[in-house]
């Protein structure tokens, strides 16, 4: 009898044990539910309707054509998807990346990375920048911020892998090295094998595929000739482990 007993027993917690877990799991799921449905349902109150874009990052780009880009207006409730808003402004020529996220109850936040303009070169629209990859950016340099050398490939002999070269280098450069990015003015492709760097100081002469740390090299000559107050109107960095520096 107490055998029978205590087998009914353990049956009665079995299925005590049984209910209580089907509620957490009908709890949870209702709670999941919920979690899904409330961006929906709060997304019908003009309490949570989109009333502020804030932009971060935003240098070169106007306000303007980022509320363009997004397509959003008062009517617009922040619990879109922010993918899609990111999406939407990633497609704009000068944006390299964006991020969007909602700030309760109606501002949205918009982060932007813009590509940067290392270079400008001559266009049938006027000087325009270029970014480190070559890209053509819409932007007009006389009415934005910014300011980046001149890039002139040989009259005639265009060559895009070697004008992307110098333009990952000036990314570089830019990166870097800001205070010799600032000192370059020009490059100009004088053949297919050299190209020509102005900078405030002098001419430095070296091959396509130059590097910033080859490029560093005229530094301590450099300073070995403001040491002996002279000053080079030419540095050649055509030869490999050389600097070879011409005086006036």
């Amino acid at each position: 009898m107490s055998t029978a007993m205590g087998i009914a027993a353990a049956h009665a917690v079995i299925d005590v044990r049984r209910r209580g877990a089907m509620t957490i799991v009908g709890a949870a799921l209702l709670l999941l539910a919920i979690w899904f449905a409330a961006p929906r349902l709060l997304g019908r109150l003009d309490y949570f309707h989109v009333q502020t874009v804030r932009l971060e990052g935003a240098r070169l780009i106007s306000p303007t054509a980022v509320l363009a880009a997004l397509g959003t207006d008062t009517s617009a409730s922040v619990f879109v998807d922010p993918a899609e808003l990111e999406a939407k402004v990633e497609a704009m020529p000068l944006v390299a990346a964006a991020r969007v996220r909602r700030k309760l109850p109606g501002t949205l936040v918009v982060e932007i990375v813009e590509r940067t303009p290392v270079a400008l070169i001559a266009t049938a629209d006027g000087f325009r920048g270029v970014d480190s990859a070559g890209t053509v950016l819409p932007i007009d340099p006389a009415v934005s911020a910014f300011d980046a050398p001149v890039v002139s490939p040989a009259a005639g002999k265009p060559d895009t892998a070697a004008d992307r070269r110098v333009f990952n280098l000036l990314g570089a450069v830019r990166a870097r090295d800001p205070d010799l990015f600032d000192a370059i003015e020009e490059v100009r492709r004088a053949s297919s094998t050299e190209w020509h760097i102005r900078t405030t100081h002098q001419l430095v002469r070296v091959m396509p595929e130059v590097t910033l740390e080859r490029l560093a090299d005229i530094f301590p000559v450099e300073q070995d000739l403001d040491r002996r107050h002279l000053r080079a109107v030419e540095l050649d960095l055509r030869f490999r482990n050389h600097v070879i520096a011409r005086l006036p």
